[in-house]
């Protein structure tokens, strides 16, 4: 009995979806389009956004340290600076900001992040370009830090021809 009323429901609405789509003047219901999958079981990476970058002399290792930090949409999300390559130096040395997140689950709580690196490598010959998901912020370094940040890197056969990961 209980069988003979789902098929008995299965096919009412069966037969209602196909009385509603085959009237001419029923407006059509369409889903938004999907820019991105919201859960994916491989993970995803994009460009977030970040508040502030700074720039500054680190005596104890002789260095720049480049401190960019923000708040990531996702509690479980790895934020990442990730490098663009070039041919050649270029006056600003680009950087991203990205955000991966490994598995389906997310935990869509916002929380801090903070990165640091040393700025002994991919640097223009007049700074850096930070870019977000929604900005970009270019800092200058001073001229002979970049050119000897440079100059060392090539001498030891450092030039970088692709993005590098951290």
């Amino acid at each position: 009995m209980r069988s003979l009323s789902l098929v008995i429901l299965l096919a009412v609405v069966v037969a209602a979806s196909g009385h509603a789509s085959a009237e001419p003047g029923a407006p059509r219901l369409t889903a938004p389009p999907l820019t991105r999958p919201a859960l994916s079981l491989t993970g995803s990476c994009e460009p977030i956004d970040f508040d502030s970058v700074d720039i500054q002399w680190y005596a104890g290792r002789g260095v720049y340290l480049l401190t960019v930090s923000g708040i990531k949409p996702y509690t479980n999300m790895e934020v990442s600076l990730s490098h663009q390559g070039y041919q050649s130096r270029p006056a600003f040395w680009r950087t991203l900001v990205i955000g991966c997140v490994k598995n389906f689950l997310v935990m869509p709580i916002p929380s801090p992040y903070y990165m640091t690196m040393p700025l002994d490598q991919f640097v223009g010959s007049r700074g850096i370009e930070i870019v977000g998901a929604s900005r970009s912020v270019r800092r200058t370094v001073p001229a002979q830090i970049a050119s000897a940040i440079f100059s060392g890197r090539e001498e030891r056969g450092l030039v970088t021809h692709g993005p590098a990961r951290l």
